[in-house]
């Protein structure tokens, strides 16, 4: 996978290049967005990570450049305390995520590898287009955590509308990151503080298991009920867990703040999507993505 760093302050630039090198990945940097802009075009790097406030080009900027290309590469913004407004709207110009500084060493790593699987899964050729304008079907899946991005890949093969690159990704995206939640904190009743333990001991992998050793939890399904109409898609995601407080859930389109660890996943997603609605007690969550 190749990366791409734009940031115009050195000491951030090289510390963000050098540890993602360490890791075995092809990486590049920039000094703002501009120069990332050249760099981007001659590199063609399936990631970005960028500062927001830079001379000559901002994060901004660069990021609403990009999508005006319609350019599908996965946006990742960093940002200062006190620039929480300018990250707001880097993810409703289509950022897919952000990381706050002082960025944590385990929190980049980790976003990293998740979206490394997800480029990875994705399919190798293209399917040729269809002319279905209507379709409906439900898919269930088994508790596994480690089949999430080919059941994203399923399901994104069964798209037929002409979507734009940026929106495949968004769609690619927020499917990954709603049905990790389903099968980690509904079906596999992960709590928040139990992932945060598990995390920092780096013993996730153990805690699935653990719980996948209680047969009410392993025999849990994912449904996923999918309907295509002429002007948009909507999925129904839901697991059989015993659903969450989704009402306190802040709505940022309301200008709520940036999210921390808990509740972060779903509050990035209310922007891959044009609607975005949890149900009932909290187990299933309806998305829609207008086909524009």
């Amino acid at each position: 996978m190749k990366i791409l760093i734009v940031e115009d302050d050195f000491g951030s630039r090289e510390f963000l290049f050098n540890l993602i090198k360490l890791e075995g990945y092809d990486v590049r940097q920039a000094v703002n967005g501009e120069d990332g802009l050249e760099v981007y075009h001659e590199y063609h790097p399936n990631l970005i990570i960028c500062d927001i406030q830079m001379p000559k080009m901002d994060g901004l900027e660069m990021l609403n450049r990009l999508r005006e290309e319609k350019e599908d590469v996965i946006f990742i913004i960093t940002t200062a305390f006190g620039s929480e407004d300018y990250a707001i709207d880097a993810l409703r110009l289509g950022a897919n995520n952000y990381l706050k500084k002082p960025i944590d060493r385990k929190s980049l790593i980790g976003l990293i590898k998740k979206y490394q699987a997800i480029i990875e899964s994705r399919l190798l050729a293209q399917k040729a287009e269809g002319r279905v304008v209507e379709k409906a079907l439900k898919i269930e899946f088994d508790t596994h955590f480690e089949h999430i991005p080919a059941i994203v890949g399923q399901l994104l093969s069964e798209i037929s509308l002409k979507f734009n690159d940026s929106d495949k990704t968004n769609i690619e995206l927020g499917l990954d990151e709603l049905i990790a939640n389903s099968i980690e904190h509904g079906n596999l009743e992960i709590s928040f503080e139990d992932k945060v333990i598990a995390l920092d001991s780096n013993t996730m992998s153990e805690l699935y298991a653990k719980k996948m050793q209680i047969p009410e939890i392993a025999n849990r399904k994912i449904l996923v009920d999918f309907m295509q109409k002429p002007d948009y898609c909507e999925w129904i995601i839901t697991d059989q867990g015993k659903g969450f407080d989704w009402k306190s859930i802040p709505d940022p389109t309301q200008g709520a703040q940036l999210m921390e660890l808990n509740g972060r996943g779903i509050f990035i997603t209310n922007f891959l999507f044009d609607e975005l609605e949890y149900m009932g007690k909290g187990n299933q969550v309806r998305i829609r993505k207008l086909y524009k």
